[in-house]
């Protein structure tokens, strides 16, 4: 079974990607998910007070937040007969199409993890995950359904889910909530696109990282699918070529 690009909501994306902006998904890799799982681990130093006990009779604790967080996301799925779009620059017409089995998929996906941030046609720097929202940037009620049909923001407080707009995930702050930051990229002065309703095809946000592990089993009680485990880690990556 090989399924559009379209139907999927998750997506691997290669660093050749930000040399082919087509409208299209050149140089994405749907994943069929089951399970995500996304954790957010901070590193906060907490130091007692020395005597604070011997004085009041009770210790205190002074904790040091330095915004230190360790951001991870893990991918459980399968893949599938899956179509892919290849592309070394902006051209669509040298694009390569191709369906590839689920073995090959698995194969081809180990071979990027085992390759460099300076490969950009194997290095995976992106993972795209789309989930229905109905609270825009400016933290109103969106006024558009997912087939961009205009509703009100009562409706769209109890729309079906299947009918919500989706966006990408990220960790970023609405620009509601940013008016005291600085650098944050999204204030209500210059907002990003991070929470815009935009064509899953196009160009987004999204998380920017590398691929932590990524494990594969082939079972023949489900031939000819193949089982995958995915950990994806947030991080910005040093891989500028200075041969490509």
């Amino acid at each position: 079974m090989s399924l559009a690009a379209s139907e999927f909501t998750v997506f691997l994306e290669l660093a050749r990607r930000s040399d082919t902006p087509q409208g299209n998904y050149v140089n994405r890799i749907p994943l069929y998910v089951t399970e995500l799982s996304f954790n957010a681990t901070k590193t906060i130093p907490n130091m007692g007070v020395p005597f604070s006990g011997a004085i009041r009779g009770e210790s205190t604790n002074l904790a040091f937040d330095m915004g230190l967080v360790q951001k991870t996301v893990s991918v459980q799925g399968v893949l599938l007969d899956q179509e892919i779009i290849k592309g070394k620059n902006a051209t669509s017409g040298d694009n390569k199409t191709v369906t590839l089995t689920a073995f090959e998929l698995a194969q081809l996906i180990h071979s990027y993890v085992d390759s460099s941030s300076f490969q950009d046609d194997q290095n995976v720097n992106k993972l795209l995950v789309f989930y229905p929202s109905r609270v825009d940037n400016s933290f109103n009620m969106r006024t558009a359904n997912k087939a961009g049909q205009t509703v009100t923001a009562e409706e769209m407080k109890t729309l079906d889910i299947k009918d919500v707009p989706l966006i990408p995930w990220n960790w970023k702050n609405r620009a509601f909530d940013n008016d005291f930051t600085l650098l944050s990229g999204n204030t209500t002065d210059s907002p990003s696109t991070a929470f815009d309703i935009i064509s899953k095809n196009a160009e987004h946000i999204g998380l920017s990282g590398f691929i932590r592990s990524f494990n594969t089993t082939f079972s023949g009680a489900e031939f000819p699918s193949v089982q995958f485990q995915l950990e994806f880690e947030e991080s910005t990556v040093i891989s500028d070529n200075f041969f490509d």
